[in-house]
């Protein structure tokens, strides 16, 4: 028993560590780092992304400069700005096809305005690269079931 404590405390202390190495490297004051992460929480919990939204915008919106927050978005997310926002976008149509009977019945098209992409062609090949088929095969299936 005493073994797997020990374990854990020494995992626990090797991810802060893991944590606290990643941020400095950025050569950005923590304080700002967890006010930004702390906005980006909210900018996720109220679904901003479904808005059309740009690196710049963002920033602004969350009071920051952009290269601090794309410094941040690929430190801890590790991704580029770009995949951040459609990844939360995608995994959010995802959910809402699961519970929403209508949105099983919304073209392509209008799928991609709600999620505020800038057109169809991007919001395709987000959601390709996302879940490996297209959305309208996607959507085909789920009005099969």
């Amino acid at each position: 028993m005493l073994q797997k404590i020990t374990f854990f405390i020494t995992s626990l202390f090797l991810q802060k560590e893991n944590v606290t190495s990643r941020v400095n490297s950025l050569n950005i004051s923590e304080t700002i780092i967890l006010n930004v992460m702390d906005r980006l929480s909210d900018f996720e919990n109220n679904q901003g992304y479904l808005k059309p939204m740009t690196l710049h915008k963002l920033a602004k919106k969350l009071k920051t400069n952009p290269k601090y927050l794309s410094k941040i978005i690929n430190n801890h997310y590790e991704k580029n700005f770009s995949s951040y926002i459609n990844d939360l976008r995608i995994n959010y149509i995802l959910k809402e096809l699961e519970v929403d009977e209508s949105l099983k019945k919304c073209t392509v098209k209008s799928l991609t305005k709600k999620l505020g992409f800038g057109n169809t062609e991007s919001f395709a090949k987000a959601f390709k690269k996302h879940t490996g088929i297209n959305p309208s095969n996607y959507l085909n299936t789920l009005k099969n079931n």
